[in-house]
């Protein structure tokens, strides 16, 4: 084993002496100049002749420390050499591929790049320039197992009456197929109904893409049943609805307008806020007459409806659905809204919040091919087979990319966990503080 010379100065850090030198053997030394090299020197190279120490090359790491490595020296021909110091490089590579393994965490939860070089100021200094290159780096070189043998479903519940009895319709759709997986009446629909039924129709073993509406006793019961098997979306048409109920019913143009920007999150609906911003800005004009603006809004309001609905004409002769957004513009756009959230009325700030906090579970259909964002499906065959009225009822493409990537690092636990804290890699640098 190596044999280490310690001082008063550095005694108590033997252990992390221990850890850098401890695979070195017996014939090495650590001096108490700290110095590292061969007790015997090693024979030239060029003329076999014994070599002898000569002093030693600092090797500094800014803000970590300094190893000072043996050099050698040939009597005979004056060779020189130095001692290998590729565990130096490989104590700085631990630290910092557990740096890169913080912000592939950090950038999971969404922290900005110059949120992460905020950060490490308290730790260990890191511009944001340097964080992107070295996650860019690191994401280059992660591969992802994709399961192609993911069972995409849609999960939706029912609620119709038998005489004056309650039931309750829990219902399983492929996703792929359009076939019914389950279809089964209950009295209640408790979690444990619930757990139930899935488990009865669905192999909690295999992975599962399930969409649902916004239940919050789904989150819950899902993963208890799935665990890290699972891949949880929300149905958007579902939060479309949620939006246009924190609207009044009469809406003034203003009130039009923000609806539509909300919409037009995870929807294209462009062409809307367009015309509503030229409606707007005619407004202007009548704005101080009461009576006609009275008069004027009723006008723009039909102008409005009829422009609606030519446009949902045109998508149906072309057999076409409601364009949605790429992540990208998806992202832009909330964020555009986030801007300004202390403007609007609570019921909008309590919906753009509930959005940003669920934005994983809204957007996981852009991370599965084929996925779909909403549970139009199970709604069209709720629709066919028991009617309504007879119930009551993120800049650039490699970011978007490596983003995608990482929540199915995560979904398949392949993020990483550190083996030592920070404060434990520091530690091991202590011994060669400057």
């Amino acid at each position: 084993m190596v044999t280490i010379n310690l001082t008063l100065n550095n005694f108590s850090e033997l252990p992390s002496l221990l850890d850098v030198f401890g695979c070195f053997g017996n014939d090495y030394e650590y001096t108490t100049q700290g110095i590292f090299r061969r007790k015997i020197p090693p024979a030239c190279s060029i003329c076999s002749t014994p070599m002898v120490h000569n002093g030693y090359n600092p090797h500094t790491k800014q803000g970590l420390g300094e190893i000072n490595i043996g050099r050698y020296k040939c009597s005979n021909c004056g060779r020189t050499y130095e001692e290998d110091y590729s565990f130096w490089g490989d104590l700085k590579a631990l630290l910092f591929d557990s740096f890169n393994d913080f912000f592939e965490l950090l950038r999971y939860h969404k922290v900005s790049y110059d949120g992460i070089s905020d950060i490490m100021e308290f730790i260990y200094p890191r511009s944001r320039s340097t964080i992107l290159r070295a996650f860019y780096k690191e994401m280059e070189q992660e591969t992802v197992p994709f399961s192609e043998n993911i069972h995409m479903v849609h999960y939706d519940e029912q609620h119709p009456k038998e005489g004056r009895c309650q039931k309750y319709r829990l219902t399983l759709l492929d996703a792929k197929t359009q076939t019914t997986i389950a279809d089964d009446l209950f009295d209640d629909k408790s979690p444990e109904t619930i757990k139930e039924f899935l488990r009865k129709n669905l192999d909690a073993s295999e992975p599962v893409f399930i969409v649902t509406d916004f239940d919050k006793r789904y989150p819950d019961i899902l993963k208890e049943i799935f665990g890290d098997k699972l891949v949880h979306q929300y149905c958007l048409m579902h939060l479309n609805k949620l939006i246009v109920s924190d609207f009044p019913k009469n809406t003034t143009i203003e009130q039009e307008l923000l609806k539509y920007r909300l919409l037009n999150i995870f929807y294209n609906r462009e062409n809307e806020i367009k015309f509503l911003e030229e409606l707007q800005s005619e407004e202007l004009n009548v704005i101080n007459n009461e009576e006609k603006h009275q008069e004027w809004s009723k006008k723009a309001k039909k102008e409005f409806n009829q422009f609606r609905r030519k446009l949902k004409l045109e998508r149906r002769r072309k057999k076409e659905n409601l364009p949605l957004n790429s992540l990208e513009k998806a992202k832009h756009n909330f964020d555009k809204l986030m801007e300004n959230i202390r403007t609007y009325d609570q019921t909008i700030q309590k919906r753009l919040w509930m959005i940003n906090k669920h934005w994983l579970n809204l957007t996981l259909f852009h991370y599965l091919p084929g996925a779909p964002a909403t549970n139009n499906p199970i709604e069209s065959y709720y629709s066919k087979s028991l009617k309504t009225d007879n119930k009551k009822q993120f800049r650039t493409d490699k970011g978007i990319g490596n983003q995608i990537k990482l929540t199915q690092m995560r979904r398949l636990n392949l993020l990483k966990k550190p083996q030592k804290s920070f404060l434990e890699l520091f530690r091991l640098f202590n011994p060669f503080k400057l």
